[in-house]
């Protein structure tokens, strides 16, 4: 399994190069290391904004579909 970042940061934590100090991102970034473990073979890659659009769009969409639902 291989996950593609555009956000360096976030990959570098998820490498365990950086450590999350965010107390209200600490449970999550707990729970992404649990599911990671889950898999035999794991590995993070950046990538750069410009190679991730289709998905920065599809992500943006569906955030903006969640922030409707909540106010219907």
């Amino acid at each position: 399994m291989t996950l593609r970042l555009d956000s360096e940061l976030v990959a570098q934590q998820l490498k365990g190069e950086f450590r999350v100090k965010d107390p209200k991102i600490k449970p999550l970034f707990d729970q992404a290391i649990h599911l990671i473990n889950g898999f035999k073979k794991f590995e993070v890659a950046h990538i750069n904004r410009e190679q991730n659009k289709e998905a920065d769009k599809l992500a943006n969409k569906a955030i903006n579909l969640s922030e409707l639902n909540k106010t219907i």
